[in-house]
């Protein structure tokens, strides 16, 4: 089987996308999934994408994570898919879409692509982070300097906590200047650092306006790979209205034969 596939990244989170509109690719297929994101052996991504056709809607976007298990939302994902489908003519400039945790609106200028999020209605405290659920569960904890966190070892030992039997997100905050915010983010399914996370940056935007370390409906956020922006409007902690938008890079098209 002939797999024709886009590799994209959205600030350093990075997707193999494939148009999956006439329902030909295995999605039940783990191991597929898992050795077409390996990156010494397969494409090499954090995730895998597959849009699909939708009744309701534009189209929709199916996720996976890189260990080829069915994923959440994935905020960078939503935006490298909007890029996608309008350079495969699915869409124009803008679009509504289906995701795992429901209908999403985009809009796109270039590369920079804007993407709504979930509303979020409730949070929660685990030891002395925030817990968030932007679509996908994230905790979010900050830090004085992020560059000191060991991310990956603290945030493999809160995965065996029984409270996260499928995994969680892990963020770290810590401030550069006024209304910028450095993270670093520990992505379950990759089981690693990503240089970026979307719904991550969601959750650390909501954290920030939760704790009163920032009071702002538009937050500027620093991944290791770029810029990420959140907008959102706050009644009491309730969030609404909540887009993620930043920059995002089609770095290649390719085949590959399995």
């Amino acid at each position: 089987m002939l797999i024709e596939f886009s590799k994209y990244q959205g600030t350093g989170n990075d997707f193999v996308i494939i148009d999956n509109t006439t329902n030909f690719f295995p999605k039940t297929d783990s191991k597929l999934i898992n050795f077409l994101c390996d990156r010494k052996i397969g494409v090499g991504a954090d995730g895998l994408i597959l849009i699909e056709k939708s009744k309701s809607s534009d189209y929709e976007m199916i996720y996976f994570n890189a260990d080829g298990n069915l994923g959440s939302m994935c905020g960078n994902g939503a935006r490298c898919s909007i890029h996608f489908s309008m350079l495969n003519k699915i869409i124009e400039h803008t679009t509504s879409f289906l995701a795992f945790d429901g209908l999403h609106k985009g809009s796109l200028i270039d590369n920079f692509v804007k993407v709504s999020m979930s509303n979020v209605l409730t949070y929660d405290e685990f030891n002395d982070f925030i817990f968030v659920d932007t679509g996908s569960p994230h905790l979010v904890k900050c830090v004085d300097n992020v560059d000191q966190i060991d991310v990956i070892e603290i945030s493999k030992e809160i995965q065996k906590d029984i409270r996260f039997k499928d995994g969680v997100n892990v963020n770290f905050l810590s401030e550069e200047k006024d209304n910028l915010y450095r993270i670093r983010t520990y992505e379950r399914g990759v089981e690693n650092e990503t240089l970026s996370c979307g719904t991550g940056a969601v959750a650390a935007a909501i954290t920030l306006n939760i704790l009163s370390l920032v009071n702002s409906d538009c937050i500027n956020l620093k991944t290791k790979g770029g810029k990420l922006t959140v907008d959102l409007k706050r009644s009491e902690n309730i969030f609404t209205n909540i887009f993620l938008s930043g920059n995002v890079t089609r770095v290649f098209d390719g085949r590959i034969e399995i």
